[in-house]
């Protein structure tokens, strides 16, 4: 992906104030931790879209959206926002048409986190 695009997907003001707040040191261990957990949420979801489960959609996407950006990944947080509240709206149909979008983004994002784990928080 272009360096444009991986600046969207990994929130650099977000990653430094996470250093400030923490320590360099276990920003690699948050890292991740919040891989792993994504990881397992998107398995939910792809699972939960397929049987068009709403309601599972509409909390794994709740809670991926407060992760993401927790861990700036601004990109996926803003996507899971948009389906839950599509969920919270009763836009069914809607929301279940972003689940190839929201799997194309979850892997971007985390490959462009990955990739700025590798240059150190130093």
């Amino acid at each position: 992906m272009e360096d444009a695009v991986e600046k969207e997907l990994v929130d650099e003001a977000i990653i430094q104030q996470m250093i400030e707040d923490t320590d360099s040191e276990v920003m690699p261990m948050l890292i991740d931790h919040y891989i792993a957990e994504t990881l397992h949420r998107t398995q939910i979801l792809d699972q939960a879209f397929v049987e068009q489960d709403i309601d599972v959609i509409k909390f794994e996407s709740h809670t991926l959206g407060s992760t993401s950006l927790a861990l700036g990944n601004r990109m996926l947080s803003n996507l899971a926002r948009k389906i839950e509240h599509l969920c919270v709206t009763d836009q069914k149909e809607a929301a279940l048409a972003l689940h190839r979008e929201l799997l194309s983004v979850v892997q971007h994002s985390v490959d462009a986190l990955i990739q700025r784990k590798e240059l150190g928080f130093s």
